[in-house]
């Protein structure tokens, strides 16, 4: 299995995206639990606590090599100041799921992109993936041009896949394969 010694953190032109710590939560928090941000996503945390023991639970698994989800906090170059998430979740396919997300004061410029540029190379370069994807639920346009210009395109549509809490949503997923991947340009 993998372990995230060979993640540790990667830096992108503002951003340095690295394991979540546990001093992390008060930055999440302020933007995880706002309802812009909870529009696309499937786990809601609804307040401080819920972010804190969310981060904990993923700062305790750190060292154990079994795992396969790996949480990362996208942290301001410059501030140091925690302003978007990401994870990569290897399937046994040799596939790996990546998410994103970004404070709402934030979005539209750039961050985001950045964010998922290094959620793809993570995945095709430190996990040896031969197909990386992510789920955008349809109504989330900034995620689905934001896949586009990180090289992914639309593979599938579903239209009442399972989004948590009950509820089911018109999700279209967008792929990239290693082959494409690694003949993008620069």
């Amino acid at each position: 299995m993998l372990t995230l010694p060979l993640l540790l953190a990667v830096e992108t032109p503002n951003l340095v995206l690295r394991e979540m710590r546990a001093g992390d939560g008060a930055d999440l928090a302020c933007f995880m639990t706002q309802p812009r941000y909870q529009r696309f996503i499937v786990h809601r945390l609804k307040n401080d606590d819920e972010v804190n023991s969310f981060v904990a639970r993923q700062v305790a698994v750190q060292g154990d090599a079994r795992r396969h989800i790996f949480h990362l906090a996208a942290e301001e170059r410059y501030s140091g100041e925690v302003v978007g998430d990401g994870f990569l979740i290897v399937h046994g396919n040799k596939s790996v799921e990546v998410g994103w997300g970004l404070h709402p004061a934030l979005w539209q410029v750039g961050f985001g992109t950045e964010i998922g540029r290094a959620l793809v190379g993570l995945g095709f370069e430190r996990l040896k993936a031969e197909k990386v994807w992510c789920k955008v639920m349809r109504p989330n346009l900034a995620s689905a041009k934001l896949a586009g210009r990180i090289g992914m395109e639309k593979a599938e549509t579903h239209e009442f896949y399972p989004a948590g809490q009950g509820r089911f949503e018109k999700v279209d997923v967008f792929a990239l394969d290693q082959d494409r991947y690694f003949n993008l340009p620069y």
